[in-house]
């Protein structure tokens, strides 16, 4: 007896079905993406405020120049980290929001495009209108406009931020050090 014969070919899901698969992605995906912020900006603020009371001290020791310095060199490798997980995060949940997209655009899609009148209203700049709505026509303010620049990108200037504070205490460490060991 041949089993293959009698198998029936599984069935592809519905597009409402990989609608809402897409979509719970996507959310989840946004949820995380602004709970490893969380993380991110947690971690970064403790480093940056244990660096700042040790340089308030009035004479700074050798061994805390040098875990200044230390603490320092590891919050840069935090930035870059921090810079490469959000980004790879908002990388991944744009494909899913493409993706969804793309599914709004199908022929058979008969619901609203609700991520396509997102994107049209972040990306593009557009006014989104339903006419069931009051007022019937929502139109992006500044804050819309102001996303699109780079140094709204969260993952971009939260890391370029506490890198620069990083660096600064790095540099004023670095010639504390100098100071110390040529006195």
């Amino acid at each position: 007896m041949d089993s293959d014969k009698t198998r029936t070919p599984p069935r592809q899901p519905s597009l409402r079905a990989t609608y809402e698969h897409l979509l719970t992605l996507w959310t989840s995906g946004s949820r995380d993406y602004h709970n490893m912020l969380s993380a991110y900006l947690t971690a970064n603020s403790i480093f940056v405020a244990v660096i700042g009371v040790m340089v308030s001290r009035e004479s700074l020791a050798l061994p805390f120049t040098i875990l200044i310095i230390l603490l320092s060199v590891f919050g840069i490798l935090l930035c870059w980290q921090m810079a490469i997980v959000l980004g790879r995060f908002s990388r991944r949940n744009a494909l899913w929001e493409w993706q969804l997209r793309g599914i709004e655009q199908a022929p058979e899609w008969q619901e609203r495009q609700l991520i396509s009148d997102l994107y049209r209203l972040h990306e593009m700049q557009l006014p989104i209108e339903d006419l069931r709505n009051e007022p019937s026509v929502f139109r992006p303010n500044w804050a819309f406009r102001q996303r699109r620049q780079w140094w709204a990108h969260r993952a971009v200037s939260f890391p370029w931020f506490f890198g620069c504070v990083y660096g600064l205490f790095l540099l004023w460490a670095a010639t504390q050090l100098v100071q110390q060991l040529i006195s």
